[in-house]
């Protein structure tokens, strides 16, 4: 007898890590452009860096850079290079609207567009295709090969 949970349709580990690398993505990017307006002009001097450090923001934008990694490694492990590095572009579009509702920048038309053609190509491209098993030779009755 089944249970509710069994009937639940779950996420596979690799959707799960991609889903994690694009949080881990935008998160990082927000993080670092909030530690940046805190700190504001930034120098390469001791207060500019000793600024940079005490905000928390920055540490919550490399511990993302760090983790990024790690997901990212596991993504490959599964997938082909030539598949998962043009799928990982969905975080661009993820951080563009991203900073429309966090920073309230413009969402114009080009914008639009321009992730729309992203989302496409992705598409076009495709995920990781895994090839059919070779199909099994044919005998006939007798076993012998056509």
């Amino acid at each position: 007898m089944s249970t509710r949970d069994d009937l639940r349709p779950r996420l596979s580990p690799l959707v799960l890590a991609w889903l994690l690398l694009i949080a881990l993505d935008t998160l990082g990017q927000v993080a670092i452009k909030t530690a940046g307006n805190e700190i504001g002009a930034f120098e390469l001097d001791l207060p500019s860096v000793l600024a940079a450090v005490s905000t928390p923001w920055l540490w919550v934008g490399l511990a993302c850079y760090v983790g990024q990694f790690w997901i990212w490694m596991a993504i490959l492990e599964k997938s082909t290079l030539s598949s998962a590095f043009p799928t990982s572009a969905i975080t661009f579009v993820v951080v563009i609207v991203a900073s429309w509702a966090v920073f309230g920048d413009p969402m114009g038309w080009e914008k639009i567009l321009g992730s729309a053609i992203i989302v496409a190509g992705i598409l076009l491209l495709g995920g990781d295709v895994q090839p059919a098993p070779p199909a099994p030779p044919r005998h006939d009755a007798e076993g012998n090969p056509p």
